[in-house]
């Protein structure tokens, strides 16, 4: 089998058919593939629309129930059951357009990289109609060497749907994804970090989901957002160990991974309202670790702006909720929207 294709699945009804008919047109032939679809606890319909598709497709679709894991533990059990020589993630609010696996295994994978990378569409929508103009099946290599050094110069993206993952290389190395926000850019540090070959096509393919209000990237449940900014303490934590035990390969894809999390995790806290306790408490824990500023470590404006106005709410109370003010009304509805579309 060459591929197994694993599909998370919680509270995406309206998006789902889309997804699992975008996989059925990639071309490929029964036995050659598997999509292994994980329903982690869906509230909604989506267990009835698995139910569907597995009893049509009954040599394809694979379907497991679980209590609600989180995407990360969503992934970790369909790569358990994987049969594939490469695994495919693709998240259920998202899908891919026609052909495009059968190309990327027919076209690059012939001498068995350990990872292939292809580019992907950001699309914006209410999941009734996308047009797919800027689709393009073919593409051609524009890296083919040491993972390492794609991941340390930025060439290689933090997401995991836009790749092929050799499943003998994830089994060997153990690796998995943490069930913690930003589990993808953990999943491919620690790819990474084993050096695997690595080979980047031009190829767009994946069409990203950015219209799913439902996501629980978009959340600002203030419940949720507590638990996200623990979660992130973990990544960071993950990060600090790997800077202080001394290998020096992975270092600058480390602490920018470290930044990156400090970004957001001082994007969460402009999200919810946090008592003065809530807020000495965070940012006394940043201070102690020593990651209290975030650094302008791009050369984009927009994203160093972004970068000084939330370090201003690590300052004091009164400038939190003055930032957090402006942040939300200001910076999040109207700058930034208009920066964006520039």
């Amino acid at each position: 089998m060459q591929l197994s294709v694993i599909v998370p699945v919680y509270n995406v009804e309206p998006f789902l058919p889309r997804c699992l008919d975008s996989i059925l047109r990639q071309g490929m032939e029964v036995g050659e593939y598997e999509v292994i679809c994980v329903n982690d606890g869906s509230p909604d319909n989506s267990a009835q629309i698995l139910a569907n598709y597995q009893a049509k497709h009954p040599d394809i679709f694979r379907v497991v129930t679980q209590e609600n894991q989180g995407l990360g533990g969503a992934r970790n059990t369909g790569t358990a059951l994987a049969r594939g020589e490469y695994v495919a993630y693709v998240d259920s609010d998202d899908y891919l357009i026609d052909g495009a696996y059968r190309y990327l295994l027919d076209t690059f994978c012939k001498d068995k990289p350990d990872v292939l990378h292809f580019s992907c569409q950001n699309i914006y929508t209410d999941g009734t109609q996308v047009p797919d103009s800027d689709a393009n099946l073919e593409g051609r290599v524009v890296f083919d060497g040491d993972g390492a050094e794609a991941f340390n110069n930025q060439i290689l993206t933090n997401n995991v749907w836009s790749k092929l993952y050799k499943r003998t290389f994830l089994k060997e190395h153990g690796i998995h994804s943490e069930i913690v926000i930003c589990q993808d850019a953990l999943f491919n540090f620690e790819v990474c970090r084993h050096h695997p070959r690595t080979v980047i096509v031009t190829s767009s393919l994946y069409r990203y989901e950015n219209g799913n209000v439902d996501s629980i990237q978009k959340t600002g449940r203030k419940e949720v957002v507590m638990v996200q900014l623990n979660e992130l303490l973990y990544n960071m934590g993950i990060v600090e160990r790997y800077l202080q035990g001394g290998e020096e390969d992975m270092r600058p894809a480390a602490l920018r991974l470290r930044n990156s999390f400090m970004r957001l995790y001082y994007k969460k806290m402009l999200m919810v309202p946090l008592t003065k306790n809530e807020w000495k408490r965070h940012t006394d824990i940043l201070g102690r670790k020593n990651r209290r500023k975030v650094k302008n470590d791009t050369s984009q404006w927009r994203m160093n702006l972004e970068a000084n106005v939330k370090n201003m709410a690590g300052h004091s109370y009164w400038e939190y909720r003055l930032v957090r003010f402006l942040y939300q009304h200001l910076f999040r509805e109207i700058l930034f929207p208009l920066l964006i579309t520039r």
